[in-house]
């Protein structure tokens, strides 16, 4: 689906769409799925009321059946303030079999606040894709943040398309069926970022700088350390990289020839959207400045890699997906364009 307020800059790229998913369509997130149809559920969050509303979002309305847990068990579902990292949620895969999820983690980043309908949406989002469900545009917390916000209703409620979701994925099936496909190599992390922007001229507006910049070397960073009861060793650990990139043109705002890039996750933990780096490789970088004078992502959508076959974005869809292929002279032109007119 797309909007009729569509115009274009040189021919490169429809700068105004708004592009959407079918919502009569399923979607799954790879081959992930849970056992069977009882998921065990331990909400330990400081923002329990929300995320024990999400929870019973997806007991009640769907064929699923959640009970809940006085201890580490199927779905931990917490949160905690793991700083300025760009995503307001995560859920993890920590132990799977084939395409079986054994446990995983639904957590909220509570650095960003939020109203308690979005800490809710998000909570309601994280534990859905522990289901093996991606984001989906239905009007229900699995596209919220993604499509349209999280905190208004119904964004952070579950909505008919997911209960029909999960019907299609778990109505009749056996506990751990053989698997049909090979999940190595599929990421098991998924995110709520902050911002989604649904067009170029918003991924602009969202950053401090854009770039084209040149990836010098990767290293490990410190840990995101949360206290998390009840979990191993009472806390939550994610890795994280430290991405130093080269300068080789801005395209909007200003900043350092050489920057640091704050990056969640490593080979051990990779989001979804959000590969690794190697050295040697050229992106497009739409970019915020974090606290520590390192820089961050806006989202996804400000993430292009540049190869011989043309950007290659790291969001799936939106705006961002429909611009793979595209040259990096395109975007560069379409960027100054929209500088422009915005003036």
């Amino acid at each position: 689906m797309k909007s009729q307020r569509t115009w274009s800059v040189g021919g490169a790229l429809l700068l105004g769409v708004v592009f959407g998913a079918s919502s009569a369509e399923a979607h799954n997130w790879g081959c992930w799925r849970q056992p069977d149809r009882t998921v065990r559920t331990y909400n330990t969050g400081s923002r329990r009321t929300e995320a024990s509303a999400a929870i019973n979002e997806w007991s009640s309305k769907t064929i699923l059946n959640l009970p809940l847990q006085s201890s580490h068990t199927d779905i931990s579902v917490f949160d905690g303030n793991y700083g300025n990292t760009g995503w307001g949620g995560l859920a993890s895969i920590e132990s799977y079999s084939g395409c079986t999820i054994l446990h995983g983690h639904a957590r909220v980043n509570l650095y960003y606040g939020g109203t308690s309908n979005a800490i809710r949406g998000i909570f309601c989002q994280e534990v859905g894709h522990l289901f093996g469900l991606t984001h989906s545009n239905d009007g229900g917390c699995m596209g919220g943040g993604y499509y349209y916000p999280i905190g208004t209703f119904p964004g952070y409620t579950v909505v008919s398309h997911n209960v029909s979701d999960i019907q299609s994925k778990y109505s009749g099936t056996p506990a751990l069926t053989a698997d049909a496909e090979d999940p190595e190599g599929q990421p098991r992390v998924h995110a709520t970022w902050l911002d989604r922007p649904q067009t170029l001229v918003e991924a602009l507006r969202l950053s401090q700088a854009v770039v084209i910049a040149r990836v010098a070397n990767v290293s490990d960073g410190a840990d995101l350390v949360v206290p998390v009861q009840g979990i191993e060793n009472d806390e939550d650990r994610i890795p994280t990289q430290r991405i130093r990139f080269q300068v080789m043109r801005h395209l909007a705002g200003r900043g350092p020839r050489t920057f640091e890039l704050f990056h969640t996750g490593n080979a051990d933990f990779v989001i979804d959207e959000a590969p690794l780096y190697e050295a040697g490789e050229t992106y497009v970088l739409f970019l915020r400045a974090r606290e520590d004078g390192s820089y961050r992502l806006i989202s996804p959508e400000g993430r292009f890699k540049v190869t011989e076959a043309g950007l290659e974005p790291a969001a799936h869809e939106g705006f961002a997906g429909h611009m793979r292929g595209l040259s990096l002279s395109g975007i560069v032109t379409d960027i100054t364009e929209i500088r422009r007119h915005s003036r």
